[in-house]
């Protein structure tokens, strides 16, 4: 990301937490010491920024790592190691006022998850300045290691990067925090076609055997090392994708209708099918004629997905029936990828997605 450089009396660090492209506003000019390394709320029209459970309206913390390297010296010196950065009465602040050094290059690196600290069992945010194999800024950039994304951790995660800033004497330029999604979100929606005189309902929706850990790095905004963990019950990964236990109707009397999920959020990865890497879709479907239950079963879906951050993932599911009586449930899927930012996705995929009946529901 290039360094912007505006002439201004003082140093304030632009926060631009934007993903689909701020709305342009004034400079605010901040009444502090000159080369003092600060950060000042500049976006005051709303847009699409931070989304999920973070929006401009709740984006009221992140945390910065950064460091600085003198000429000709080895070993970077880190000057912020998880400082953080809150808003108050509309202006971003942090303790321990830090400066720029003229000559000198830095690095800045944030995340916010839900605008808390990612404890240790969520995650373990880190710099590495001291890799002797290949100290390139990728190895010294921020790294989140064992990222958890399952049931018991469903949060929005979101990073920044600005890399190769040299300070100068007097007219330093404004560093530039433009936030993107980490994650990616995934929901499902259903539909069916069966005819008048029949009510179907879906519940129990949830994902399985999909890659709960992960390692992001912020400079690179890649992620790395997948695997999987258990919780305390043994169980394997899982996250619901409707709130509670409840049925929803998604078809009654011959009326078609579509019904979404919620959304989840999970760490992308491009699914290696030939590996069988695979993630399952799990749901109850509930068919009634006259007031008598005629099918109950449980159903999953299997398919390798091709998931990249910032996007949200939809899959279609069909539940079809015949013109008279019942006949034999064909499922079909479809996935619609749609997303935010600086690259928008509005085409739909077909996806292999292999239906059987499920012997356990969680």
């Amino acid at each position: 990301m290039k360094k912007i450089m505006k002439k201004h009396l003082y140093f304030p660090a632009l926060l631009a937490a934007a993903l689909a492209g701020c709305t342009s506003s004034d400079v605010i000019e901040e009444g502090i010491q000159s080369n003092a390394i600060g950060f000042s709320d500049v976006v005051n029209k709303p847009s699409r920024a931070v989304e999920g459970n973070l929006t401009n309206n709740t984006f009221d913390n992140f945390l910065v790592y950064g460091y600085y390297i003198k000429p000709d010296m080895a070993t970077p010196i880190q000057i912020f190691n998880g400082v953080t950065v809150h808003k108050q009465n509309g202006k971003w602040s942090y303790d321990g006022t830090r400066y720029w050094v003229p000559g000198y290059t830095y690095n800045f690196y944030a995340y916010s998850c839900a605008d808390i600290a990612l404890a240790s069992d969520k995650g373990l945010p880190g710099m590495s300045l001291f890799d002797a194999i290949d100290a390139t800024k990728d190895n010294r950039a921020l790294i989140i290691t064992r990222f958890l994304c399952d049931h018991d951790h469903q949060h929005d995660l979101v990073y920044a990067e600005n890399e190769d800033n040299v300070a100068k004497e007097t007219g330093n330029g404004e560093v530039t925090f433009k936030f993107n999604h980490a994650l990616c979100k995934v929901k499902a929606e259903f539909t069916t076609d069966f005819p008048a005189g029949y009510k179907i309902t879906v519940s129990n929706v949830y994902l399985t055997d999909f890659y709960n850990l992960g390692t992001f790095n912020v400079g690179t905004g890649g992620w790395s090392n997948f695997s999987t963990t258990t919780d305390q019950r043994g169980t394997d990964q899982y996250v619901h994708l409707l709130d509670g236990s409840g049925d929803i109707e998604i078809g009654a009397n011959g009326k078609v209708s579509t019904v979404e999920t919620n959304e989840a959020f999970l760490i992308p990865k491009l699914y290696d099918i030939n590996n069988a890497e695979n993630v399952k879709l799990h749901f109850t479907i509930k068919v009634v004629k006259d007031n008598q239950t005629v099918l109950e079963r449980n159903i999953n879906g299997t398919w390798s997905p091709q998931w990249n951050s910032g996007n949200i993932y939809t899959y279609k599911v069909n539940i079809s029936g015949a013109s008279t009586g019942i006949q034999p449930i064909v499922f079909a899927a479809e996935q619609s990828l749609s997303g935010s930012g600086t690259s928008a996705w509005d085409t739909t995929t077909s996806v292999n997605m292999v239906f059987g009946v499920d012997t356990t529901t969680k």
